[in-house]
């Protein structure tokens, strides 16, 4: 199945923001994305062209609602297929139906890098082990981002977001260095954010960092928190379904 989406109405709190994000998601010039807020707030009912896949439909709806939006999702009469000429971030390439979770779960993690403005965003999820976390998926404009690394609970900024399940923000780490051996090269960094990834229990930790200095304001941490929760909720459904599968 497919829908379009289709928005009503805004009653958020920081307009600048929710526009700024509205143009990241699908792709839209500041100019463009001004005018459909404009028109979304004086309640005209604004709808993006182009269908996208059900999964994926719902995944917007859960974000843009986090942003202030009322939106509602139409179902099509046919069944999605792929179209080069769209754009929008959510958009998935043709997958099949046995790899469309893990698909959901990696595109999340992109969206979250988009709407933060990365410079490396890297979702690590507990080892089989239960005692270290292993990179589950990432994106980095670092062409030396090292994706072996692991990382033991109390061990380093990761670890120690692992252990006491509490978010680390870091405003302007210049002044105040760590070391996370990600990079072989300094990268002019200076802010990061590191969450712990929940769902009943710890599933992992979500790392960003960006070359903004104070670049993770509270509404930002709030945004990002909320889209670590959907993160927690698939690695969980990922951990959990080869038990289930054995058990049938």
């Amino acid at each position: 199945m497919s829908c379009y989406i289709k928005f009503n109405g805004w009653a958020g709190e920081d307009v600048r923001e929710a526009t700024a994000l509205f143009a990241k998601i699908f792709r839209m010039g500041s100019g463009t994305a001004n005018r459909t807020m404009r028109r979304i707030i004086r309640g005209r009912d604004w709808q993006f062209k182009w269908p996208i896949s059900d999964a994926q439909a719902k995944l917007a709806r859960s974000y843009c609602r986090w942003l202030g939006f009322d939106l509602k999702l139409i179902p099509t009469k046919h069944s999605f297929q792929p179209n080069n000429k769209i754009n929008a971030a959510f958009i998935p390439p043709a997958i099949s139906p046995t790899k469309l979770a893990p698909e959901i779960l990696n595109q999340l993690v992109e969206l979250t890098g988009n709407v933060s403005d990365a410079f490396t965003i890297a979702l690590y999820k507990i080892n089989l082990s239960g005692k270290t976390l292993g990179l589950r998926h990432h994106i980095s404009l670092s062409s030396d981002f090292n994706s072996e690394l692991n990382f033991g609970f109390g061990k380093g900024p990761i670890g120690m977001v692992a252990e006491k399940k509490l978010i680390l923000v870091e405003e302007n780490y210049e002044n105040n260095p760590i070391i996370i051996d990600f990079y072989k090269e300094k990268n002019d960094l200076k802010s990061y954010f590191i969450a712990p990834v929940i769902h009943k229990n710890l599933e992992g930790v979500l790392f960003i960092d960006s070359k903004k200095s104070y670049g993770f304001p509270l509404k930002q941490q709030k945004i990002l928190s909320g889209l670590a929760n959907q993160m927690a909720w698939h690695l969980n459904q990922e951990r959990i379904s080869p038990l289930l599968h054995n058990l049938r």
